[in-house]
């Protein structure tokens, strides 16, 4: 009988660990789809964008730059409603409680519509003396009070693909993040080039295109609601308020924190420097970016996934989403990380011509530090998929000062590059410490996987291999690509054990030549 009950018990454990295992593999497979979305929308707004930079005057995409970076301080709060939605209704819905699903649904909509009203109205009653305040008066008032109008759209647009997550409608956000709004948007910029329009043309231009996404994709998300059968009479909603708002206040102040902390760098050089020491931070952070493309690909899924794990006790599944994510990340990461670190120099004169060439330390700089936040991308999600809120703000309070004070040091003496040293460090030591916090806090999720150690020495010792041949070779870039594009085949076949390719994309396996590279 004691021998039957093991028997049962091993089994449920095996399943158990079979369904975390399933878990992930879908999640990487769906994170998958985003990936070629941001792909292929990167592809639609490559040249429009450096048409656009090399178009504008430093002086002027330095004030392009500063109002975006306000806009989304601006729009921070929605973070918090956001991150509840995705955790609140996969478990409602998990739960087969309806009223609580449309009920959460409504709370978070409602909320974030009427925050934005306010700020809107806060804006252009006193966008003068705000911006007296930070720019010296340098930045023009009449551009923000324009893109403003982005804060409730790109919030609602965000809310919107966030729903299509929560029930695994993966199809809708790949149209409505990565196809749809980059082609507007590249629309927007042909017509600004062409007919040499100002930022003002180009400000309108963009609220248009956002407004065009919120309205399509507004319609499809109803229709999935009622294909959902969740669309109920407002008498038969349970809105879960206390929940909701239990779990988005502490982290919608702690995120405004946060993301302060992150736009500091630019407030900062538009106070102590000329708006063209903007430009020459600003025109290269998407370069150094693109890494967080990765992360922000698996995020969708990631969050509904730990949510339904947690659901059912499972912190051994969770860490396995954990790391096998952070396995796949980090290699889909590599070579944007070699390409704009090791290889800066070629790759900023290629983008924005000779004169941004000063900014290629500091876009080497910048990758280093969004490299190290894909490995680590999701400890700070994680904690909150496990409830540990408190903790979340405080280390969101904490990371923000210690970059604000790392800026204050470096930005006023250094200028732009200061601020790339200051933001890359900060990144490091915000992931450090989440890291070791959720370690600590969740009883289940390693501080660092051993068994991936081989993994992640490999990929140092590539990126160091790549530098150092870069120092004695010629840097033209063509042939600095080329190097990177070997170092990265042979970091994917030398890991490739790792990544379980042949299980989570078994009709790889069909393709001649790469199935038998990768099996």
């Amino acid at each position: 009988m004691a021998s039957k009950l093991i028997d049962l018990s091993s089994a449920a454990d095996e399943k158990t660990r079979s369904d975390s295992v399933g878990i992930a593999r879908d999640q990487i497979r769906g994170s998958s789809l985003f990936l070629v979305g941001n792909v292929l929308s990167l592809a639609i707004t490559f040249l429009p964008h450096l048409a656009l930079v090399r178009y504008l005057t430093p002086e002027a995409f330095g004030h392009l730059a500063y109002a975006l970076s306000l806009v989304a301080v601006g729009k921070t709060y929605a973070l918090g409603f956001n991150e509840a939605m995705s955790r609140f209704v996969p478990i409602y819905h998990a739960k087969r409680e309806t009223s609580k699903v449309f009920g959460s649904i409504i709370v978070v909509f409602a909320t974030t519509l009427l925050i934005s009203g306010l700020l809107l109205v806060t804006f252009a009653l006193a966008s003068g003396p705000i911006l007296a305040l930070l720019t010296k008066g340098k930045e023009p008032a009449g551009l923000l009070l324009i893109l403003m109008f982005l804060v409730p759209l790109e919030t609602t647009n965000l809310l919107i693909m966030n729903l299509f997550a929560c029930f695994a409608r993966a199809r809708e956000i790949f149209w409505g993040r990565f196809i749809i709004p980059p082609l507007l948007r590249v629309i927007v910029i042909t017509l600004v080039v062409l007919r040499h329009s100002e930022l003002p043309f180009l400000a309108y231009g963009y609220l248009m295109a956002e407004l065009i996404t919120v309205v399509l994709f507004g319609a499809l998300v109803v229709y999935e609601l009622r294909r959902q059968k969740l669309l109920l009479k407002f008498s038969c909603v349970r809105l879960p308020t206390r929940e909701i708002f239990g779990f988005s206040v502490p982290l919608m102040a702690s995120n405004v924190i946060g993301m302060i902390g992150s736009s500091i760098p630019v407030l900062l050089l538009g106070y102590f420097h000329p708006m063209s020491t903007v430009a020459d931070y600003r025109v290269v952070l998407p370069a150094a970016a693109l890494c967080g493309m990765i992360h922000g690909n698996f995020m969708p899924l990631y969050l509904p996934f730990a949510s339904r794990l947690f659901a059912k006790g499972d912190t051994a599944g969770i860490n396995n989403l954990f790391w096998e994510t952070s396995l796949w990340m980090s290699v889909l990461a590599f070579p944007i990380f070699l390409a704009t670190s090791c290889l800066a120099r070629p790759l900023t004169i290629l983008l924005y011509g000779v004169r941004y060439a000063h900014s290629a330390p500091i876009l080497a700089i910048l990758s280093l530090g969004y490299f190290f936040n894909v490995i680590f991308a999701f400890n700070a999600v994680t904690l909150k998929v496990l409830g540990k809120i408190r903790l979340m703000v405080a280390l969101n309070i904490v990371t923000p000062i210690i970059l604000v004070v790392f800026n204050l040091l470096l930005i006023p003496r250094y200028g732009a590059l200061g601020a790339a040293v200051a933001t890359s460090t900060g990144l490091i030591t915000q992931n450090l410490l989440r890291q070791l916090s959720l370690w600590r806090a969740s009883g289940g999720v390693t501080f660092f996987e051993k068994r991936f150690a081989s993994f992640f020495l490999v990929l140092g010792s590539s990126a160091i291999g790549l530098y150092l041949i870069q120092l004695f070779t010629s840097s033209n870039i063509y042939v600095a690509l080329t190097l990177a594009l070997v170092a990265s085949t042979l970091v994917l076949w030398l890991v490739k054990k790792h990544l379980k390719i042949a299980d989570t994309f078994p009709e790889i396996l069909r393709v001649p030549i790469v199935g038998r590279l990768l099996a």
